[in-house]
């Protein structure tokens, strides 16, 4: 495994690294071709799981992957830190969904799956590209799983204050993404940076929404999207062009890595 890079950079996909169809533009592609080959190493930082990013990976070459929010990270197929929630919690939060109507989608290491499904679920996986998880109510029972996710067009806060050991992030019109507290894209970031060996060299992130807020705050470098939210903009070291609007290229050429 290659240790001896110029820096980091951390890319969140959606609304940052994919465009509004949820997948790489050429352009970006090349820009991240470039900035490895200028000895930079590039990581997207997702709150996806592994099976969700496969079409990204094989478009921009990327092979070191903080998914999950930060609950797994691999480098080159290779584990190198991973947060499993415990089979009774996610039971406990899966009741509390169904007493409140909503949906729990499961994440393994490679596979994903529902608890049950309804329109609102259709619609959420629609509105994402990703296609409808297969229903296994007890998927949880049987396989480690770092991360769940409630489909919900409701706000995150009556999940919140019934679970406090949890973090429930609000990340889009129907997603709440659920991890263990003190898991987020950062801490992900600081065990990857960690176990590489890559402790004394800069760390840019590019990000846009609530999920990447502990990112851009602490990064050397943070690069906000134009489309991101008022409070990623504000704490960023820099705001580039949108991300349908070469976003990508421009931050990476604001800080001279292609």
């Amino acid at each position: 495994m290659n240790k001896n890079y110029q820096g980091t950079v951390f890319f969140d996909l959606d609304g940052t690294l994919l465009n509004e169809h949820s997948q790489v533009d050429p352009d970006v592609a090349d820009a991240i071709h470039q900035l490895r080959e200028n000895n930079y190493l590039p990581v997207i930082c997702t709150g996806r799981a592994p099976d969700e990013i496969v079409d990204i990976t094989d478009a921009t070459g990327i092979d070191t992957n903080i998914t999950l929010n930060g609950a797994l990270v691999q480098s080159e197929q290779e584990i190198i830190y991973e947060n499993i929630l415990e089979p009774e919690l996610i039971e406990q939060v899966i009741d509390t969904a169904t007493d409140f109507g909503d949906v729990v989608g499961m994440h393994s290491y490679t596979t994903t799956k529902i608890n049950r499904r309804t329109d609102v679920v259709e619609d959420f996986y629609d509105m994402v590209h990703i296609d409808l998880p297969k229903v296994d109510a007890d998927f949880y029972k049987k396989v480690k799983v770092p991360m769940i996710v409630v489909v919900s067009p409701e706000k995150e806060d009556r999940y919140q204050v019934q679970y406090p050991s949890l973090k429930f992030y609000k990340t889009g019109t129907y997603s709440i993404d659920v991890v263990k507290k003190g898991i987020t894209k950062m801490s992900g970031i600081q065990n990857l940076i960690k176990n590489m060996e890559l402790t004394d060299k800069p760390v840019y992130a590019f990000g846009d929404g609530p999920n990447d807020l502990e990112m851009i705050q602490s990064a050397d470098y943070s690069i906000a999207m134009a489309n991101g939210t008022d409070e990623i903009k504000n704490s960023a070291s820099y705001v580039t062009s949108a991300n349908v609007d070469n976003g990508i290229r421009n931050g990476l050429k604001h800080y001279n890595l292609i």
